[in-house]
């Protein structure tokens, strides 16, 4: 009888520091932020985008959340953009995002890191529309050295060449369906509802 309880004894005190620590855990306000967002984050088009964006840029899901979660200034659409220069420059976020709060504009960030907009978005500013085909016309006909990039000019080429190369699709193409939609998001949720056999496969029985 006294092996039989102090075997018990020993069970029950591994069960008490193991609930000690979930506890200690959960009630981190860090961790805890973390955990709701995967918990209640309905947004079925959004938690889409955000796990191309995981896949894409081969990041955890959880450090996409945990971005925006932390830094609520960065809009959704500033992810691609945020997560190229974290992989090309092998950076945390948290420094990228130090920079941009102190005023960087993301061009000066991109060439901060060695990645210059021109080189970087070459092949994915469309010419035939808008918004930045004829200012980048005009630069390639006058061999203009510097074009001027807002950052409304980064977060749109960042998105096109994102679900440009995420999805084998043509710059055009996308440039073309954005012209149907206010958000990218919106947009990636088109090229994801065509792709989805790509992705979860032809006999797998899935609702949309």
């Amino acid at each position: 009888m006294k092996i039989i309880k102090i075997y018990q004894g020993k069970n029950f005190l591994r069960i008490l520091m193991c609930f000690i620590m979930l506890f200690s855990l959960a009630c981190s306000p860090s961790y805890s932020k973390d955990i709701d967002m995967g918990i209640h984050f309905r947004d079925g088009d959004l938690r889409d985008f955000y796990v191309s964006i995981s896949d894409y840029y081969r990041i955890p899901l959880k450090n996409v959340y945990v971005v925006k979660e932390r830094y609520p200034f960065i809009i959704h659409e500033e992810l691609p953009i945020l997560f190229f220069i974290v992989r090309e420059a092998r950076v945390e976020p948290d420094l990228v995002i130090k920079y941009r709060r102190s005023g960087y504009s993301w061009v000066d960030i991109m060439i901060k890191f060695g990645l210059p907009p021109d080189r970087v978005f070459e092949r994915y500013i469309v010419i035939d529309g808008p918004p930045y085909g004829k200012a980048w016309g005009y630069h390639k006909k006058h061999q203009r050295k510097v074009i001027v990039y807002k950052d409304t000019d980064i977060i749109e080429l960042s998105n096109i060449k994102f679900i440009t190369d995420y999805y084998h699709e043509k710059p055009e193409l996308v440039v073309k369906t954005k012209k149907k939609h206010a958000r990218y998001i919106d947009v990636h949720r088109e090229f994801h509802y065509k792709n989805r056999d790509r992705f979860y496969g032809k006999d797998r029985n899935r609702n949309f």
